[in-house]
């Protein structure tokens, strides 16, 4: 009898969690490869770049969107099941009501498991990798010089290439003026492109520069001359998970994001009974306030979660979270179990 009325509810919640879900993740997705889309008008992203860069974005997306989807699929399920005298049917059977939440109960604390990954590993991870990512091709994108193409600025100077394969260069033309009014033209037979750490440098080998001011000229040959570009003065740099919280925590202003975190992550375990003394009900005898208690829990928990990110005190969370627990207790043991 266990066993089967776990499967039971199993089953049954499954289908609720995956009618809510994957709409929700669907819109997260499409929302997302807009704001994703906007980086083209800066740098050019080929199609696996987008994928990857959409991988970075959904850890996220699944840290928001799974909390809502378990509490509205747990208020369906048992609504439609109370509805149907489904679980009228099982009571009837001497099945106890809290047998019945508690076959979800393995799954909501699965789902905390899985969103503490998400936000204490996954997320901090992934928005790394995406600056990374991002800071790599705008460097790209600054150090890109295309043949035959005018007006292209490598720092202060305007470069003029006819031919380019790779970061080797041929036939280049360089053209600058400095604060004192004076044109300097440099012009070299071939030219590469280095760079290391951000600091990139433009090589140029076996040429000639020009330099005019007012009537004069003057003219140099050279061998080899080095251009230098600081892109980035201050490279992002890669933190592991634990230096990341760290620095969360010894930030005042970041510290309550490890709560908010904490906190939403928990929300499967917490707010199961909670939400579930709403919706296990007898349709001929109690109103259905379900979808109304869902509605007010859920603000509920996310201004909690707010203000813990707002306060950062961890005293504080643990309070929230023990007295959640035991409210949902005490109104399922009120409203339900000593019914069913």
């Amino acid at each position: 009898m266990g066993i089967s009325v776990y499967r039971y509810i199993s089953v049954n919640f499954t289908k609720s969690f995956l009618t809510i879900f994957l709409p929700l993740f669907f819109i997260g997705s499409l929302v997302s490869i807009v704001q994703l889309s906007s980086l083209t008008k800066y740098i050019q992203v080929s199609f696996l770049e987008m994928v990857e860069l959409f991988g970075y974005n959904l850890p996220a997306m699944l840290f928001y969107t799974i909390p809502v989807s378990f509490l509205v699929a747990v208020v369906t399920m048992f609504l439609r099941l109370s509805n149907e005298n489904e679980l009228t049917a099982l009571f009837a059977l001497g099945v106890k009501s809290n047998r019945v939440v508690r076959a979800i109960l393995f799954s909501a604390f699965l789902f905390s498991i899985l969103l503490l990954i998400l936000s204490i590993i996954k997320m901090p991870q992934a928005k790394q990798n995406y600056r990374l990512f991002k800071a790599k091709k705008l460097t790209q994108a600054k150090i890109n010089i295309s043949p035959s193409k005018l007006g292209q600025k490598f720092g202060d100077f305007f470069v003029y290439v006819k031919s380019k394969e790779g970061l080797n260069m041929k036939n280049v033309v360089i053209y600058t003026k400095d604060k004192k009014d004076s044109n300097r033209l440099f012009i070299a037979k071939e030219a590469d492109i280095e760079n290391r750490n951000s600091r990139v440098r433009l090589i140029l080998n076996s040429g000639s520069g020009y330099s005019f001011l007012d009537k004069s000229l003057r003219v140099i040959n050279y061998n080899r001359m080095e251009i230098f570009q600081n892109i980035n003065p201050k490279p992002y740099t890669y933190e592991s998970v634990k230096e990341y919280w760290l620095n969360y925590y010894h930030n005042p202003k970041k510290r309550g994001k490890i709560l908010f975190f904490i906190f939403i992550s928990l929300i499967p375990i917490i707010s199961l009974y909670l939400v579930s003394s709403f919706a296990i009900i007898n349709p001929r005898y109690q109103k259905n306030y379900g979808y109304l208690a869902l509605g007010v829990i859920t603000i509920a928990l996310y201004v909690i979660a707010t203000i813990l990110q707002n306060i950062g005190s961890p005293h504080l969370l643990v309070g929230f979270l023990v007295g959640i627990t035991i409210l949902g207790l005490m109104l399922f043991r009120y409203r339900v179990a000593r019914f069913f």
